[in-house]
């Protein structure tokens, strides 16, 4: 088992030089630093692609990592997606939208884990 918050925390460290390079306010929010997951790869990779993905969009403003029991969402202030473009970078375990005025949100499911190992699946 690891710890989200750990996870998180390391991907985090690793995009706050890029983040305030390009001027753009890195923010963490862990609401539930106790949680733990089986799946390190995948989850790692999400966040980290999203994360990439927002800082080079955003020519400013904020991005904020906030972690619970459910999911993780990132969000940004720096852009608005199409409806189009959020559909494409969704899938299974991860839901991307988007609104004029407030920026983009990238929801990356936590419950993969749980039900790839109920159906068997790995």
């Amino acid at each position: 088992m690891y710890r989200l918050s750990l996870i998180i925390s390391e991907v985090y460290n690793k995009f706050l030089p890029l983040a305030e390079k390009n001027g753009i306010q890195l923010n963490l929010d862990l609401i539930d630093s106790d949680v733990v997951t089986e799946e390190l790869t995948g989850i790692k990779d999400d966040v980290e692609k999203a994360i990439s993905e927002a800082i080079g969009r955003s020519a400013q403003g904020e991005i904020a990592i906030q972690v619970n029991r459910k999911e993780i969402i990132i969000s940004d202030t720096g852009t608005t997606l199409s409806r189009p473009v959020c559909a494409l970078l969704s899938g299974k375990y991860i839901d991307v939208s988007s609104r004029v005025g407030f920026g983009t949100k990238v929801r990356i499911s936590l419950e993969r884990a749980e039900k790839e190992l109920e159906s068997g699946e790995e």
